[in-house]
């Protein structure tokens, strides 16, 4: 009877301990389990990450990559559209880009372009739009809704259109901006000759501020109005609010607005070619019509693909420092 009461204890806490190295056992399968499972389903998240990313880099990769590596090396030939260079192109080397930059036209089409980029793009389209967007955010919803028909109307305008507007609009003498200006008693005025690049830049700014004044208006309409009620509780004005709170807010959609827009105004070719060709001399041949006049008038498509990649680049430089500028106030604004 002693021995028996003895092992019963014993056998019952065996029996318990084995219990708990089970359960242990148990818990610690359970945990080796999903962390298999979490293993899994991160190895899956990576393969869905890698398709979804290769799928577009391959697509980009063959639909962009290739023409300009084609590019590149049409740029290094005499490849033209007669002549010897037409049957028989030749590698010639950095020989087409050596003419370029000694070439006087090729310096003041750059110069035209920047000059064409700062007045229509930075200026005209960005800051007059942003000012305008700021004036349409203060307008009752019925006037916003039909002022912003109006902006948007010529954007979507087909660009060759809006170009043969704005040349009926200037045209000398009987151009309606002659015939306005007639009834003051001035004029005519040969606006596409004496006023060329300005006339130019009016025309694109109007035809591209629609971007802007709906990207940034979208950009102030989302500035929190909690931070605008306190900047006007400690006694700032309306400048100071615009000044100080709401441009740092919407920074990055600015900078953005200023990559596409520079983009855009860069490979601008038809406005400028219907409205000036380039004309009067020299002094609106932009780097795009002067590709085009290398490379299909005097048939010289080595040299006119090396201007476009020179373009290229410019364009490429332009739009990575404003994206330098929006990465930096996003890392300013998260610390």
């Amino acid at each position: 009877m002693g021995g028996i009461t003895v092992q019963r204890p014993a056998a019952a806490g065996a029996g318990r301990a084995s219990g708990n190295a089970g359960a242990a056992s148990a818990k610690f399968d359970g945990k080796v389990g999903k962390v298999g499972q979490s293993a899994a389903r991160r190895r899956k998240q990576r393969l869905l990450v890698m398709v979804m990313l290769g799928i577009p880099t391959l697509y980009m990769a063959f639909f962009l990559g290739v023409p300009v590596a084609r590019g590149i090396y049409t740029s290094l030939t005499n490849f033209a559209l007669t002549g010897p260079g037409a049957a028989h192109p030749q590698f010639v080397g950095g020989s087409n880009y050596g003419d370029l930059f000694s070439s006087s036209q090729f310096w003041d089409g750059l110069k035209a372009s920047l000059e064409y980029l700062v007045g229509s793009a930075i200026v005209g389209q960005v800051v007059v739009g942003f000012l305008l967007a700021v004036f349409v955010e203060r307008l009752g919803k019925m006037a916003r809704s039909v002022l912003l028909s109006v902006v948007v109307l010529a954007w979507i305008v087909p660009e060759i259109v809006v170009a043969f507007i704005w040349s009926g609009y200037l045209s000398t003498p009987s151009g309606l901006a002659n015939v306005l200006l007639g009834f003051v008693g001035v004029g005519p005025e040969p606006f596409l000759f004496k006023y060329a690049m300005p006339s130019l830049i009016v025309a694109n700014t109007w035809r591209g501020m629609a971007f802007s004044v709906l990207v940034l208006g979208a950009a102030l309409q989302a500035v929190p109005t909690e931070v605008i009620e306190s900047a006007r509780l400690d006694g700032a004005g309306e400048w100071r609010i615009l000044r100080y709170v709401k441009l740092p807010l919407v920074r990055t959609a600015v900078a953005t607005v200023l990559a596409l827009t520079t983009l855009w105004t860069l490979s601008d070719f038809t406005l400028i070619f219907v409205l000036t060709g380039g004309g009067p001399g020299n002094s609106t041949d932009v780097l795009p019509v002067y590709t085009y006049q290398q490379s299909f008038s005097f048939y010289e498509l080595g040299l006119g693909t090396a201007i476009s990649l020179v373009l290229l680049v410019l364009a490429c430089a332009l739009a990575y420092f404003y994206m330098k500028v929006a990465a930096s106030d996003l890392k300013t604004r998260r610390a």
